[in-house]
């Protein structure tokens, strides 16, 4: 312990391996329900019951059902970079790469079948990540065309990301994640007006 009384950064407490755990059950219980019943199907009772753990232990970590899917959908989110050049505003490459790893799950997110409060909740989540790519390409000397804003432009470049998920995984994914970020630039890019030299 330091003379602060606390524990040092590097040193686990016992009981973060148990928190990890339980986490990862309550995790991995809602995945499997959203995949066999969707989202308003399931409750955080559903959820409790499956990950076998109490309903006290399941508000310890999260608020609600809700809360669950946004705090699964921010780890998602960090897929999504900054790219590079006015050919590369986000690189969602990697984003989807994972959906067509795990595409049920994204057709019961955001696909034609989808709940309208998870989809609206996908789109939160990454308007929150494509908001702080966007200010830090402003930072960095890159301007959007006028009249837009960062909100206004993260907002558009979000409703386009969603409709290109949309349609990508209730088609048939016959496009390569490589092709589905060519598409998401072509829609992306012209909301720049300057970049950074």
């Amino acid at each position: 312990m330091s003379t602060s009384g606390r524990l040092p950064a590097t040193v686990r407490k016992p009981d973060d391996r148990r928190v990890s755990r339980t986490r990862r059950s309550i995790d991995e219980a809602f995945l499997a329900l959203l995949e066999r019943r969707g989202y308003d199907a399931v409750g955080v009772s559903d959820i409790v019951r499956a990950a076998d753990v109490g309903r006290a232990t399941f508000y310890e970590h999260y608020t609600s059902k809700d809360d669950l899917l946004r705090a699964q959908l921010r780890h998602v989110s960090t897929l999504l970079r900054a790219g590079r050049g006015p050919a590369g505003l986000l690189d969602a490459t990697p984003l989807f790469a994972h959906v067509r790893d795990v595409p049920m799950l994204y057709r019961l997110i955001a696909g034609r079948s989808a709940a309208a409060r998870s989809l609206r909740i996908l789109q939160e989540v990454l308007q929150e990540r494509v908001g702080g790519v966007l200010d830090e390409h402003i930072a960095a000397g890159a301007s959007l065309r006028a009249p837009l804003t960062a909100a206004v432009a993260a907002r558009v470049i979000v409703a386009e990301l969603a409709a290109l998920l949309a349609w990508w995984t209730d088609n048939g994914m016959a496009a390569t994640a490589d092709e589905m970020q060519q598409l998401f630039q072509a829609c992306a890019g012209p909301l720049v007006a300057t970049w950074p030299a």
